[in-house]
């Protein structure tokens, strides 16, 4: 399987997450969540995550002026390592809502994860799991974790779809 590279910015795929969360006007506790871990694993300096936040609620024009650019450039495998810990915080520490899972949806179309990469991320997180929780976490983590991805899936390929 080869994967095409993926030119996208640290800021710009913040933002574009952030614009999601934010459609409806609100942010749930569980995209807070998200937002959060995915500023964590996306490194971006403390003052990004609002400085973002402000430049989408005041409507500024995105990826213009001082503060604003694309941000450092990822590469494939930090792709691969925000995806995976964003959604490990999915699984984990929201209740799963449709708003959560079109962020996550987002991130897997922002990166480029195709089917198969996205089984292997999930094998990985699997084998890692029997290694740091008990088995009774394990298995309502797996039971989350096979309901969820049909439904990233679906959104996934609706995203394909309007491309």
């Amino acid at each position: 399987m080869v994967v095409a590279h993926v030119k996208v910015g640290r800021l710009a795929v913040f933002r574009g997450a952030v614009s999601l969360a934010l459609r409806d006007g609100l942010l749930s506790n569980g995209e807070k969540r998200l937002l959060v871990k995915m500023a964590h694993a996306l490194r971006l300096d403390e003052e990004q995550p609002k400085a973002v936040y402000d430049a989408v609620v005041s409507g500024e024009a995105q990826g213009e002026g001082e503060g604003f650019a694309e941000g450092e450039e990822l590469g494939l495998e930090e792709t691969r390592r925000v995806y995976e810990q964003v959604l490990e915080a999915f699984l984990l520490h929201t209740d799963r809502s449709e708003d959560e899972v079109i962020l996550v949806a987002y991130l897997r179309h922002a990166f480029n994860i195709d089917d198969a990469e996205h089984r292997a991320i999930i094998r990985s997180m699997d084998r890692h799991l029997e290694q740091v929780v008990h088995r009774t976490v394990a298995e309502d983590f797996r039971m989350r974790l096979d309901d969820s991805i049909e439904r990233i899936g679906a959104i996934f390929d609706d995203l394909i779809v309007k491309n």
